[in-house]
């Protein structure tokens, strides 16, 4: 009965009813309408908070959390501010917004490490009612440890900060009113990565919103959440009246914009104004409690005082805050202007949580020494980007040379002989690598701004390379598929065949003695009929006989199947790296040292095919040498250098290793082709293969073992002739075929033993045939180039 047709319509029919089913267009309106309104009373409670903070002075602020540790928290950041600021003869500048030059655009990233210090109370998750408190609010998890408690004593931090552009001033409350905030005031939110490396072994990633003053450096910013407003609160969380006054004026009137606008789109806009959470920007229904933080972070003079520069450091203009304007203009419009090199961007902070109750301090001086620590150290928001255009040039320029040397090898094994000795494993792990790379630089080439250029050329140049490389592939794989083929079909059984006489189907091959490795004919059984007719038997004989078809065996994947594959691997292989980033650090840093050693051993298969095939080379030295070292440059990059742009933690011992793995493996491959692809390898672990090199010996001259030519004639051997020096020796001469010059040939002579070291390399001149034709080395391996075939009897040659 034939197979019925299938109706496509049906079939899109039935998935639009799933759909409906699945996904009812009410289940959305319901949904939206009921964010739409969870957003109204969100920006409702937050008019509300705005209205109290305008109706509140410095002082008048109390909450149902741990703030008894509020004063201690303002005490850390100003001893901060004050050993940033150093006295000058016993007069504190900073208090008067007099002290050292500071940058007046915070934007950067910075990092370094932290230690927990408790508060004078225990707080925990059983010491609030969130229902009672936030009664209008449906907690998920309120009654088991919240997110964000970092129970550790040390770990790492990261910081990233974005200011706003627009410079805020105002006037500022008198001398006696001190600390003083400078007079001028910014907007800033930031992202904090916090490491709990010692305790949970988390990562904890946040937004902050908070204000900058620039003159004194001090940056001030905090988590908002449903049971923490802290936006609203922050300029009574300041150091004092006047940073107070000014933080007000700025809050009021951005917090007022922002609910406005807010309230305008309450039925499009469904993100959640200055939410905490990184992962989930939108309203939330039922949301899950976690710690929140206040962070006070001081920003370091970028430029030492002119008594203190050291002799390595850049002369610093008498003017700092003119010379650090200028370096600021530079780096926003640059125009070319001579500037002073970019001093790093240096700050030290300290977090206090005020409904866990503990504080993490940045680990650094005055209490530990600079050698062991020094707070959190970065780079300018323009430093690190143009760090990154930088390193996204030289990797496209990486790669570029990548694409030389690939087509240079192309070029060299263009023939079947020569590709069929390349490992197809060997190409398959660079082609991989190289499509990851496009992938990632066009992913982000969408989104890039600044590095837009960069990006591109990255993109461009690994998509050549992946392009190349995968046409090479192809004609790899193409090349060694019947080898493939050949295993598969050939038959697991042998029949029983009763006496009779052998005779070999290839005489000549015969009286040379095979190698260890040579292969082991299997000479064709003549059976003796009944009327002596051997000459009709033998030539029924010598006639090729059908080789038996493995039904059974799997169908060989087509190129376009593989490639497939190594697209989902690749893809896997990308979601497990990003997914890492939120792994403990241990298990992170044992993943990606894993990855990289899996790609670094991109040599393995080739040393493993050129065993298996008893070839000496196959690829070239510059193609083995440069492939090497650039694709150990962009891991030398993120595993030594400690300023990278993306701060990945270092490992120094680890890319010891990788790169001695690497050269490992380039010694091996020079080892091959020196002393032998199969030198100290058990003959049992290798399938036969036919020995180019073999070891000539005198014993076999009765049976016809030296190679045609070298045969010495019995009257040459007669007393009545002296032997030549050259015979004394051991070495005999022949012409060699091919070049037409002489080919000195050493032969051992009866009884004696082949030299181990200078027997290998003399073997290493001279190529013997299965016909028993002997050339150069060098000659025979250019004509195997371009045919298998013997210069002299056109009979087939195993491949080298």
């Amino acid at each position: 009965m034939p197979p019925q047709a299938q109706n496509p319509a049906g079939a899109f029919l039935f998935i639009l009813f799933l759909i409906w089913i699945l996904f009812p267009e009410a289940d959305y309106r319901n949904q939206s309408l009921a964010l739409s309104d969870l957003a109204v009373d969100r920006l409702a409670r937050y008019r509300d908070a705005l209205n109290v903070l305008n109706t509140t002075a410095w002082g008048d602020f109390k909450d149902g959390f741990a703030w008894r540790d509020l004063e201690t928290f303002r005490e850390k950041g100003l001893k901060l501010s004050r050993h940033a600021v150093p006295p000058v003869d016993g007069h504190q500048l900073w208090d008067v917004a007099q002290g050292e030059a500071m940058w007046t655009n915070a934007s950067g990233t910075v990092h370094g490490d932290w230690i927990r210090r408790p508060g004078s109370v225990s707080r925990g998750y059983d010491s609030y009612n969130l229902s009672r408190s936030v009664p209008e609010v449906e907690w998920m998890g309120h009654k088991m440890e919240w997110a964000r408690n970092v129970t550790g004593e040390t770990g790492r931090m990261m910081l990233r900060l974005n200011g706003n552009k627009t410079l805020n001033h105002y006037e500022q409350l008198p001398m006696d009113m001190a600390p003083l905030s400078g007079g001028i005031i910014r907007s800033l939110r930031g992202t904090a990565t916090i490491e709990d490396t010692a305790g949970s072994g988390l990562n904890w990633e946040m937004k902050l919103w908070g204000v900058h003053w620039p003159r004194q450096g001090v940056i001030l910013m905090t988590t908002t959440s449903e049971k923490f407003e802290g936006i609203f609160a922050l300029p009574h969380l300041s150091p004092g009246p006047d940073f107070f006054q000014s933080s007000q004026m700025l809050l009021n009137r951005t917090l007022a914009r922002v609910i406005r606008r807010k309230e305008k789109h309450v039925y499009v806009d469904q993100r959640m104004p200055w939410n905490s959470d990184v992962e989930n920007p939108m309203y939330t229904a039922y949301p899950s409690p976690h710690c929140e933080y206040i962070m006070y972070a001081q920003v370091h003079p970028p430029l030492p005082p002119k008594s203190t520069a050291g002799e390595d450091q850049d002369p610093v203009p008498a003017n700092m805050e003119d010379a650090i304007n200028a370096i600021e203009s530079e780096l926003q419009y640059p125009v070319g202007a001579p500037i002073p090199r970019v001093p790093k961007l240096k700050m030290s902070a300290v977090i206090y949580s005020p409904d866990c109750s503990f504080f993490l301090e940045t680990k650094g001086p005055p209490d530990y020494p600079p050698s062991e620590a020094d707070h959190l150290v970065g780079m300018k928001k323009e430093v690190q980007t143009h760090q990154i255009k930088t390193w996204l040039l030289l990797y496209a320029l990486v790669v570029f040379a990548q694409v030389r040397l690939l087509r240079d090898q192309m070029k060299e094994s263009f023939t079947p002989s020569t590709m069929g000795r390349i490992s197809f494993g060997t190409i398959s792990t660079m082609l991989i690598v190289d499509g990851m790379t496009f992938t990632a630089a066009a992913t982000w080439v969408s989104s890039a701004a600044a590095t837009f250029l960069p990006t591109l050329a990255l993109m461009f140049a690994s998509f050549l390379s992946m392009t190349i490389g995968g046409s090479f592939l192809a004609k790899i794989y193409e090349v060694q598929l019947p080898e493939g083929r050949n295993r598969r079909d050939q038959p697991s059984t042998t029949q029983d065949t009763p006496t009779s006489v052998s005779v070999s189907a290839t005489p000549t091959a015969s009286l040379l003695p095979g190698p260890v490795t040579a292969p082991n004919r299997t000479e064709t059984p003549v059976i003796i009929p009944s009327d002596q007719d051997i000459s009709a038997e033998i030539a029924s004989a010598a006639s090729p006989l059908p080789i038996p078809i493995n039904r059974n065996a799997p169908e060989t994947p087509t190129f376009q199947a593989i490639v497939g594959r190594f697209i989902l691997f690749s893809l896997c292989v990308s979601f497990l790296a990003i997914s890492s980033s939120t792994w403990y650090p241990r298990p992170r840093s044992i993943f990606l040292n894993a990855c990289a050693f899996i790609y670094l051993s991109m040599w393995t298969p080739q040393i493993y095919r050129n065993t298996l095939r008893n070839c000496r080379r196959a690829l070239s030295w510059p193609f083995v040498i440069g492939q090497s070292i650039l694709r150990l440059l962009p891991i030398a990059y993120f595993w030594v250098k400690k300023d990278n742009f993306l701060y990945a933690t270092t490992d120094l011992s680890s890319f010891v290793f990788l790169a001695g793995w690497v050269w490992i493996q380039v010694v091996l491959l020079a080892a091959q082709q020196i002393v032998g692809p199969r030198f100290g390898v058990p003959m049992s672990w290798t399938p036969d293969a036919w020995d180019y090199h073999p070891v000539l010996r005198e014993d076999n001259i009765e049976a016809g073992g030296l190679p045609i030519g070298l045969v010495v004639p019995e009257e040459r051997n007669s007393l009545d002739r002296p032997s030549t020096a050259g015979e004394k020796s051991g070495v005999r001469a022949i012409d060699c075929a091919i070049c037409r010059e002489v080919l000195e040939v050493p032969v051992v002579r009866a009884g004696e033993e082949e030299s181990t070291v200078s027997g290998v390399f003399a073997r290493r001149m001279y190529m013997v045939t299965p016909c028993r034709h002997i050339f150069h080395t060098a000659c025979l391996e250019s004509w195997l180039r371009f045919r298998l075939q013997c210069p002299i009897c056109r009979e087939e040659l195993p491949p080298i």
